[in-house]
């Protein structure tokens, strides 16, 4: 997703975890993200730090918050202003109603497809979004509207359902403060960045609920 305020030039891409691109005059722009817990209306700091347009070893010239699961998140882009400090230029709260979905169904049991198909349109019947379904089962693959299964399709977020194993290695996954779950914001914490919790004895219903946020 692309938008461009006065000189600034802003990518969005949710398809796996949140990458926030910036291209502007200033060197540096300053990214954040919030999350509305629910019934909420105030957001609450999840992650931010600052990322530059100027290209430099050990620099970020992007932003990366790799959580694939769903979270009621919001994006928020400020500049720094010599008179008045930081300003925020953008601000986008994810919002799939009337968008286009990928899930990418990851198993080879029929069934276990079977039951992740009928929560995805749980989940479709809540969001009011479009739905794509990619499986190894063709039959499964056609339940929604097959003109969407044309390739080089941007697709506002992707969803990967499955058994993942926690593969992450970055200072979260072993920062010894919070051993065994990734922390962010010194409140939210969860067990990988692809499950909020392990999933080794969860149901197949239980491991895309918890992956959609799906009660």
């Amino acid at each position: 997703m692309f938008t461009q305020i006065n000189n600034e030039k802003i990518r969005l891409n949710f398809q796996s975890g949140i990458k926030v691109y910036v291209d502007g005059p200033e060197t540096y722009y300053l990214v954040e993200i919030n999350e509305f817990k629910k019934n909420s209306d105030s957001p609450v700091f999840v992650e931010s730090y600052h990322i530059t347009t100027k290209s430099g070893k050990g620099k970020n010239s992007y932003f990366n918050l790799p959580i694939e699961f769903y979270f009621d998140f919001e994006v928020n882009v400020y500049r720094f202003n010599e008179d008045s400090g930081l300003q925020k230029i953008f601000s986008h709260r994810y919002n799939d109603n009337g968008k286009l979905l990928k899930f990418v169904l990851d198993t080879s049991n029929f069934e276990e497809a079977e039951i992740w198909i009928e929560q995805i349109k749980k989940y479709q019947s809540i969001h009011n979004c479009k739905i794509v379904v990619e499986s190894k089962f063709d039959v499964l693959n056609n339940t929604f509207n097959t003109k969407y299964l044309a390739k080089d399709i941007d697709f506002y977020r992707i969803y990967n359902i499955g058994r993942y194993p926690k593969s992450s290695n970055d200072w979260r996954t072993i920062d010894p403060r919070k051993e065994g779950v990734l922390w962010f914001g010194y409140w939210k914490t969860f067990w990988s960045y692809q499950h909020p919790r392990c999933w080794t004895s969860l149901s197949s219903k239980e491991i895309i609920n918890d992956i959609l946020c799906i009660e």
